[in-house]
């Protein structure tokens, strides 16, 4: 029978959170759970201690996706494998390909997936016969745009493509340029210092340009040339390649000017004819900012930038191999020295790992022997690796869950306005830029303060993230802090998952710094509130609700609330049950 009462407390309440009152009485829902409160008896909230990585029940890997491991471990998180295959040692001679060695490899790791580099950019990796008609710098990489180069290396780009492309088991091959450096005698391979991902420093540009005809013409024709080769080669498998290096920076200095113009260009070029992308150096989680990797930023109320990614992008680099690196971990003396101390790794992990699922990346390259060693009590490193596994790589309509990170981050004005000058956040911010919060498929709607500083001392080397700081800037914030928070689901994806209204599991991850009572409302109703302990601990409370997320509350899905006092807030994260 349809109820008066029941009516008009419903309106009543979606009043009250409409015009965002900080608290709503218990007495409109009657207490205990009754018709609008969202949450079952036997499903009363739940604190744990630190970060909550748990996803729903049997959630499956998807099948193109994954962590690749550069060494050799016992995690059973990281099955992907990274694999090299030398030019000389399987093309001995003219028109003669030997791949047997790296069949070997396919076999001892099968089932698991590989990443291939061909080793084709360095005088040291040149089979002899090709040498003889091939020119190199004084570190011994090959000049790439010599025709001799491209003639000879096409034939062998092909053999391997004709045999391997299609094969399941080969996840992607890079598509490296240039940088093929060795820092002494081709014998001994610790001495290798170029990966073939695409750029030069300001010497060798020099070298080139004096002694080898090197121009910013003959660089982007030349290397549209390579790029066109191995396309045609691999055919309806180019989704394979990783081209590397999508970002603007072939060099650096004056010299590089005229070069990192052309590099944009060549990226657009890879991104149009349906090349992937392997970039690295995900470790400077603020990178990664610009167009050409489907990110953009949105203006904020309170003068902050929200980073966000754009769906069409989304969907144009589906079902490409979309790779990153994040691989400075471990007690290396090269770790330490460019990202500070050891404790600060599972910190950095985290945020650059959430900002590269942020960016769709589906496959993500670790030195896992490092990994192995890594965890903490609170971001629970372990459990994040298994929760890597089985989120990377999903779309709308498969992913168990959404995330949004807090916080508040810090890139240099001149930095930012090379894509955004005409942004108010960036425009009017000066040198400091704050950009608020990123997250995949949920974004941070409301008003709030930075919390939890983080400090990444110059006595530390900045932690790596001085490529973008603002001068001054030696930290960032961990959390946002609010008495309320709220959330807005992507609405292609709501539609998509929830048009009829879908069980959730909304997890927040905060810091208790004093007793209050935490509260979740939907458009539908509210939760069962749960009380907090003051014990300044890192904690996840979970919720079970049920919604449609309409966009009912002022605009936004959901809201999260403390009924005395801000809380700080770190992370938001929804299962999709």
């Amino acid at each position: 029978m349809y109820n008066m009462f029941t009516h008009s407390r419903l309106m009543i309440e979606y009043i009250v959170l409409s015009i965002g009152l900080l608290l709503i009485p218990n007495t409109l829902f009657g207490g205990q759970a009754t018709g609008n409160t969202l949450i079952s008896q036997n499903a009363d909230p739940v604190i744990i201690k630190g970060f909550d990585w748990s996803l729903p029940p049997n959630t499956p890997v998807e099948s193109y996706s994954g962590l690749i491991g550069e060494g050799d471990s016992k995690l059973k998180t990281v099955n992907n494998k990274f694999v090299i295959v030398r030019w000389d040692q399987s093309n001995p001679r003219r028109g003669v390909y030997d791949f047997s060695a790296f069949d070997t490899q396919l076999l001892q790791l099968s089932p698991h997936k590989v990443l291939v580099r061909l080793e084709v950019n360095s005088s040291c990796e040149a089979p002899g016969w090709a040498l003889q008609q091939l020119r190199a710098t004084k570190d011994k990489s090959l000049i790439f745009w010599d025709k001799d180069y491209i003639r000879l290396l096409k034939p062998y780009i092909q053999a391997f493509a004709h045999r391997y492309a299609a094969y399941p088991q080969i996840a992607g091959v890079q598509l490296g340029i240039a940088d093929g450096e060795y820092a002494g005698s081709c014998e001994n391979f610790d001495n290798k210092a170029g990966w073939g991902e695409f750029w030069m420093s300001p010497e060798v540009v020099a070298e080139t340009v004096r002694n080898f005809g090197f121009n910013p013409d003959i660089f982007e024709s030349r290397s549209k040339e390579i790029i066109d080769l191995y396309a045609k080669a691999f055919g309806d498998y180019k989704y394979k390649l990783a081209y590397t290096n999508y970002g603007p920076s072939f060099s650096w200095g004056e010299i590089a000017i005229p070069y990192n113009q052309r590099m944009a260009r060549l990226a657009q070029y890879a991104l149009d004819i349906g090349l992937g992308n392997r970039d690295g150096i995900i470790e400077q989680w603020m990178n990664f900012i610009a167009p050409i990797y489907g990110s953009f930023l949105t203006d904020m109320p309170d003068g902050t930038c929200r980073l966000e990614f754009s769906d069409d992008y989304a969907d144009k680099i589906h079902g490409r191999y979309w790779g990153t690196e994040n691989e400075f971990y471990g007690n290396k003396g090269f770790v330490l020295n460019a990202n500070g101390p050891y404790e600060n790794q599972p910190y950095r992990f985290l945020v650059s790992s959430l900002r590269a699922l942020q960016m769709r990346r589906n496959f993500m390259s670790i030195s896992e022997a490092d990994m192995e060693r890594l965890d903490h009590p609170v971001y629970k490193t372990q459990d994040f690796l298994s929760y890597l596994t089985k989120v990377m790589g999903k779309q709308m309509e498969n992913t168990p869950d959404a995330f949004v990170l807090l916080g508040e981050r810090y890139i240099a004005g001149s930095y930012a306005a090379k894509n955004y000058a005409k942004q108010d956040c960036v425009k009017n911010a000066g040198d400091k830029v704050a950009i608020r919060s990123f997250g995949r498929w949920l974004v941070d709607s409301g008003t709030s303060k930075p919390a939890i500083k983080v400090y990444m001392p110059e006595a530390e080397n900045f932690w790596g993230q001085d490529y973008y700081l603002p001068e001054g800037v030696d930290y960032e914030y961990f959390a946002r802090q609010a008495r309320q928070f709220k959330f807005d689901l992507n609405d292609p994806l709501s539609r998509m998952r929830c048009n009829h209204g879908c069980p959730v599991e909304a997890k927040f991850t905060f810091k208790d710094t004093h007793k209050t009572a935490l509260t979740v409302f939907v458009a539908e109703g509210k939760s069962q509130s749960i009380k907090t302990q003051g014990d300044q601990k890192i904690k996840t409370v979970s919720f079970k609700l049920h919604s449609k997320f309409k966009n009912k509350l002022s605009g936004s899905d959901i809201l999260f609330q403390s009924n005395k006092g801000e809380i700080p807030l770190i992370l938001f994260r929804m299962n999709f049950l």
